[in-house]
């Protein structure tokens, strides 16, 4: 008789076993899936972030070309209308060119 209720218990040891095995394995299944999951929401994230990254520097890029193309025109038509006065009125822009020359020497005299 005992060997009966020893084999019964073997018996029920062996199926609760077998039953935590099975949940040990639909674990490790459920947290790989779980983390199959979580790297791909990373991963669009990412790439998501990547896209508005790259959108932004598209744009900031545009706003500097802009910027940098007014710039040079202006400085264009700055030379263009200093080379207009000078050849409009070559002894006044002469005399001129004269007097900023001798109040910087002056200025830089001064510190020396």
């Amino acid at each position: 008789m005992a060997d009966s209720e020893l084999d019964k218990d073997v018996t029920a040891l062996k199926k609760e076993l077998a039953k935590l095995q099975a949940d040990v394995k639909k674990l490790s299944d459920d947290g790989a899936k779980t983390a199959k999951q979580a790297a791909g929401t990373v991963q669009e994230a990412t790439s998501a972030a990547i896209e508005r990254l790259e959108e932004e520097v598209r744009r900031s890029l545009e706003a500097q070309k802009r910027t940098a193309s007014a710039a040079v025109r202006s400085g264009e038509d700055a030379v263009k209308s200093v080379q207009d006065t000078i050849q409009e009125r070559p002894l006044v822009s002469a005399a001129a060119t004269l007097g900023i020359g001798v109040v910087l020497g002056m200025l830089i005299a001064r510190r020396s």
